[in-house]
């Protein structure tokens, strides 16, 4: 294998490991650096600090490699001593009507287990506002905001628009390329929103080249893209301390596992990891891939969760940003 094949392999497992691992880094990235791996970010304390660099110079042994690890914490300390932003999310609850009530009683315990939720869109089942109507009910007045995006089952009926304006009258935040800066537990939020598209992923993706229809379908989600990373980078300025990609459409192949592979290239783009890394964020939360896989990573560390309800199992899946152990909780009380 070429040095620089090596190296490459090295940097994956370090990245899988991180995935893996239970100590909720959600700032470290690992890149390639010249003939070396650098390993850099911010945590939220000495020992998750320590947890990485032990588990780089495992996963790294006989690699060139140095660290850039900073120790911050910019918002108020839980009781022992990290940063805690409880992100709760979930996607593809598909309701219509006659599902009333079927969340309602699991989102209304979010105030003690959540600073914010999160739908990664399929709110509907074919995108009808009498459809939106139902998903407005299950969140109208929650203890918790609520930012969602739309999937492609809210688009069926064309009706896209008066399925956002049902939404934003519960007091929904519904983003398409832009995002929102919210105030919860003492931390500013920001989460950048988009449905995202199809096309693919690095080495077995569609291009801009050939007929009209093609290069349309690929156009489409660069601009999904684009419209995400500029309203992630816009956050970032604003002050945000903590930042979250919210889409339907997957960014990696990761937590496509379990879907059959011919379908993946219409189940998400490697263009929304590559905003996702351009801009920083610290998660990604997506739905659309009901037979796929809970945790994924882009390439530049970011972590990825698909929260479609079929994958979690439960009314909504609780991720803590910034947490010194556990990163994910999901109570089973939550299962719908």
């Amino acid at each position: 294998m070429k040095a620089e094949g090596h190296i490459e392999y090295r940097i994956q497992h370090l990245r899988d490991r991180l995935a893996r691992e239970d100590i909720a880094e959600l700032g470290v990235r690992v890149e390639t650096r010249g003939p070396a791996a650098h390993v850099w970010g911010s945590v939220t304390s000495p020992d998750c600090r320590a947890a990485v660099l032990r588990i780089a110079e495992e996963e790294l042994a006989g690699v060139p490699w140095h660290a850039d690890l900073t120790v911050s914490c910019h918002n108020p300390p839980d009781h022992r001593g990290a940063v805690v932003i409880r992100v709760a999310a979930v996607g593809d609850i598909h309701l219509s009507p006659g599902d009333e009530g079927t969340l309602r009683p699991a989102f209304e315990t979010l105030g003690d287990c959540a600073d914010l939720l999160l739908l990664a869109g399929d709110l509907t089942r074919h995108g009808t506002p009498a459809e939106a109507q139902v998903v407005a009910g299950e969140v109208a007045g929650l203890p918790v905001p609520v930012v969602a995006v739309l999937g492609n089952h809210d688009y069926q009926s064309d009706q896209e628009a008066a399925v956002t304006r049902e939404l934003v009258r519960a007091g929904v935040h519904v983003l398409e390329g832009n995002g929102v800066l919210l105030d919860v537990g003492g931390a500013r939020v920001g989460v950048a929103g988009t449905k995202g598209f199809g096309g693919g992923f690095a080495g077995r993706c569609a291009s801009e080249f050939g007929e009209p229809e093609m290069k349309s379908f690929v156009r489409y989600t660069r601009r999904c893209a684009d419209d995400l990373g500029r309203a992630l980078g816009e956050l970032r300025e604003a002050g945000s301390t903590a930042l979250i990609a919210l889409t339907h459409f997957s960014p990696v192949p990761d937590t496509l596992a379990g879907e059959p592979l011919e379908i993946y290239p219409f189940l998400g783009s490697y263009l929304l990891a590559e905003a996702m890394d351009r801009e920083g964020a610290d998660l990604a939360v997506h739905g659309h891939a009901h037979m796929g896989t809970e945790h994924g990573m882009t390439a530049g560390g970011v972590r990825v969760r698909n929260v479609a309800m079929p994958v979690i199992d439960r009314a909504f899946a609780v991720y803590h940003l910034g947490r010194s152990s556990s990163n994910d909780e999901r109570p089973d009380e939550h299962r719908k």
